[in-house]
């Protein structure tokens, strides 16, 4: 990201313009490169965090996939939660 541009009215409402280039500085002009570009950054906004449940032999697998920010901090209190309401629910964690 070259550049980045946020603005948001009195209703709540945001907007955001991001400005992409290649690696080397140039445009990106490629119709399926931008659309390849577009299609993670909804998929990025809309889902910002995934779960996934796998059977593993006689266990299940619970994979979270939680975004790191470019400064290498990520959200913690994310795996907190998700640990706390299972233990709600009983289920037992052992790794």
């Amino acid at each position: 990201i070259a550049h980045g541009r946020f603005s948001s009215n009195p209703k709540g409402y945001c907007e955001l313009d991001l400005f992409i280039v290649q690696a080397d500085g140039k445009k990106i002009v490629g119709p399926e490169k931008q659309e390849s570009i577009f299609s993670r950054l909804r998929m990025e906004m809309l889902y910002p965090l995934r779960l996934t449940i796998a059977n593993r032999g006689p266990d299940t697998e619970l994979l979270i996939a939680n975004p790191v920010e470019l400064c290498g901090k990520g959200r913690p209190r994310v795996f907190y939660d998700v640990t706390l309401a299972l233990k709600a629910l009983g289920i037992c964690i052992f790794s």
